[in-house]
């Protein structure tokens, strides 16, 4: 698949008159070439750096430390080129001009995956060329997974899925959400690549907190209801799930949360086809909350997109009118949430197809009600 993607990526810059990308996100980097970075996060410097690629028509120079070289000698399609270690915009920009074609005028860099310093040193350094904020080239590649991606994601779903079933097996009255936590990673750790992001573990109240850090010394008690947000990475690709489950029977609060939950998320769903808009797939979920009265206790957004990052676009918000089309993954999570007594969320991925949906999670949306 990577040569058609530079086949892509270059149609794509040649619709934006670029004659040259410098590309700096690992995770484009990752999607273009396979070389996949250590360090996590979106932007790498010029200072420590792993890997950059300068895409032009008919060449692809991918630029490495010493650490790396012996590794991208191995990548299809791109020409190791070495750079010494540490380093600095000036010795990016000899190297640049260097391996840039003497017709090249305009070259495309990603605002959003530099370092302030080490963007402006190379855009100061080669400033006989025009720089081109080119940001959204790869990422909207990156917007329409291939059936290749869609797989991969699945597969992700599917182990992140085993370790939900794993742990309300394992789960039980007086163990902390650390510990929880811990069992969640070691499980990925072992039949994945590991968590797409830390492990939400909150118990009772503590899920009133749509991002939660598990707490040390919080312990499960009978009857308490538990929310669980957990990601396995497969290939590089995240999977993304929530589900809650009871340490016990759940009380008629809990139950009338949860179908309310569960209802607007299956009104989503329903809506899901190809010119939907992302704003119109948030309001079906918003506007069933606010029938009920409680629409602020709906904290963020019905979903985001993900691939090889956790949270990429589409997003799925009132504030986001692009209409979705076959070939976007995203996740439809809504959520209640309410301090001092606790929240509801139910998430699945789903990839978008000519006709409407794929669900990629095979787990029930049942509330479990576990024997304790």
């Amino acid at each position: 698949m990577t040569e058609k993607r530079m086949k892509r990526l270059r149609e794509t810059m040649q619709a934006n008159d670029l004659d040259a990308l410098f590309v700096s996100n690992p995770k484009n980097i990752q999607y273009l070439s396979g070389f996949r970075a250590m360090m996590p996060g979106d932007v790498q410097p010029f200072g420590d750096p792993e890997g950059f690629l300068l895409v032009q028509p008919d060449r692809c120079d991918f630029l490495c430390d010493g650490r790396y070289i012996e590794g991208a000698r191995t990548l299809p399609l791109v020409t190791p080129q070495l750079i010494t270690s540490p380093s600095s915009a000036e010795v990016f920009a000899r190297k640049i001009e260097e391996l840039l074609e003497p017709s090249a005028r305009t070259v495309g860099f990603e605002r959003d995956a530099l370092l302030y310093a080490d963007g402006a040193g190379l855009l100061d350094a080669l400033s006989r060329m025009e720089w081109k904020p080119a940001e959204a080239v790869v990422s909207g590649l990156r917007l329409l997974k291939g059936s290749d991606e869609v797989h991969l994601l699945r597969k992700a779903q599917d182990i992140t899925g085993d370790c939900f079933e794993h742990i309300v097996s394992w789960i039980r009255p007086g163990v902390t959400e650390r510990e929880v936590a811990y069992e969640i990673d070691a499980y990925l750790k072992t039949h994945s690549e590991g968590c797409s992001f830390d492990p939400i573990v909150a118990f009772g109240e503590s899920s009133s907190h749509p991002h939660y850090v598990p707490a040390p010394d919080r312990k499960l008690e009978k009857d308490q209801m538990v929310m669980l947000d957990i990601g396995a990475v497969h290939e590089g690709y995240c999977g993304d799930l929530t589900r809650m489950i009871c340490m016990g029977k759940a009380d008629d609060r809990v139950k009338e949360v949860y179908d309310l939950v569960l209802t607007a998320q299956l009104l989503c769903l329903d809506g899901i086809r190809p010119g939907a808009a992302c704003h119109d797939l948030d309001a079906l979920c918003r506007d069933t909350f606010g029938a009920k009265g409680c629409a602020d206790a709906f904290a963020h957004g019905t979903g985001h997109g993900l691939g090889l990052s956790i949270h990429e676009d589409p997003r799925i918000k009132m504030s986001i009118t692009t209409n979705i089309e076959a070939g976007m993954v995203f996740t439809v999570e809504p959520g209640l949430y309410f301090p001092g007594w606790g929240g509801v969320r139910i998430e699945d991925v789903v990839a978008v197809t000519e006709n409407g949906y794929e669900n990629l999670t095979r787990i029930s949306k049942e509330l479990l009600e576990l024997d304790c």
